[in-house]
């Protein structure tokens, strides 16, 4: 019996050993996945160095491809729908792009024309202003380059006019000079979020 013991005790050291050396190894493991984490989560966060210039641009790109698409897909969302589907399209209802874009930039799209400028209280000041200035154009026939207009510290508002031969004034608006705009409100959180500073500054935009 006593020989069973003794032998019984250097196996039993043997595996307490072990179950330590597990342990301290498992610590080690989950401190460097912890860690891992941790720094990973402080990359996301890092404040990024960006200039006005590289701000500016960023919108001016976010608004011009996001106003393409939306032109694009507007054009393809109107064949062959039925009334109900046209005036859910005017409003901006169901709209899988938008939706997108929305969740993905936290950003606002307005389809705006005439009647907006009277009416639509939901508007920036600015906003309006260029609204009306983009309507007494379009009485003249006279095509207004994108404007870009900031709104206190935080917002962007990135103003695009649709082609008159879409239509989409006279379709939504009732507006026979076929006069409607692109309204996109960005966040400027969300602009320098999405900037890649190496690329700009490889476009010499500093």
């Amino acid at each position: 019996m006593l020989s069973f013991v003794k032998k019984l005790i250097p196996m039993k050291n043997s595996i307490i050993i072990l179950l330590i050396l597990f342990i301290i190894s498992s610590c080690s493991n989950l401190e460097r996945m912890d860690t891992s984490k941790i720094l990973g989560t402080m990359e996301d966060y890092k404040v990024k160095r960006v200039s006005p210039a590289q701000i500016a641009y960023q919108v001016e790109v976010m608004g011009s491809e996001i106003t393409k698409a939306l032109t694009v897909d507007f054009e393809k969302q109107m064949k062959n729908a039925n009334q109900t589907r046209i005036e859910e399209i005017c409003q901006l209802k169901n709209m899988q792009l938008i939706d997108s874009l929305s969740e993905q930039y936290n950003l606002k799209v307005r389809l705006l024309g005439q009647p907006d400028i009277g009416s639509n209280n939901q508007l920036y000041a600015k906003e309006r202003e260029v609204l009306e200035a983009y309507a007494d154009n379009a009485a003249k026939k006279v095509n207004v380059g994108d404007n870009i207009q900031k709104i206190g510290d935080s917002l962007f508002v990135y103003t695009s006019q649709i082609p008159y031969e879409k239509g989409v004034g006279k379709l939504c608006f009732s507006d026979d000079t076929g006069f409607a705009i692109w309204s996109i409100v960005l966040r400027k959180s969300e602009v320098v979020k999405s900037i890649n500073v190496v690329k700009l500054r490889d476009k010499n935009i500093k």
